[in-house]
């Protein structure tokens, strides 16, 4: 038997029972229009599919990770803890980085992905060196 909860949907004013969905869906995340990934739905008696009440932002969350497992970028907590390895405020680690405070707020918090050029400013102040690899020689 499929999970079911009662839920408040406050667009409709009223309190129904909901039918758990898990859906395999194609998504477009910046430059990559092929992503696979398993989206959360509460289905309500009428067929309509929500997005969890409890927490609107997941399906987007499961996307911005498929992504960055695509791209090889560093997790947000991945980013946290080589800030707080470095004693580092958001502010002070920013600073560092020449990133703005909102920026790296916003993608420690999974509220945004980094660029390549973050991702890379983020390893480098984790230590990572700097290895040249021109076009030519990633096709060999």
């Amino acid at each position: 038997m499929p999970n079911q909860q009662k839920f408040f949907n406050p667009e409709k004013a009223l309190t129904e029972l909901y039918t758990e969905k898990w859906l395999e869906e194609t998504c477009t995340v910046k430059d990559i229009t092929d992503l696979t990934i398993r989206h959360h739905y509460w289905e309500a008696p009428d067929g309509e599919l929500w997005g969890d009440f409890n927490s609107p932002m997941e399906n987007i969350h499961l996307d911005f990770q498929a992504y960055r497992q695509r791209k090889k970028f560093l997790t947000p907590t991945e980013i946290v803890h080589i800030r707080q390895q470095l004693h580092l405020t958001v502010r002070e680690f920013a600073d560092t980085l020449g990133l703005g405070i909102s920026t790296v707020s916003q993608i420690e918090n999974n509220e945004r992905i980094q660029t390549k050029y973050q991702d890379n400013l983020f390893r480098w102040a984790q230590g990572e060196r700097f290895t040249a690899v021109s076009k030519k020689q990633k096709r060999a």
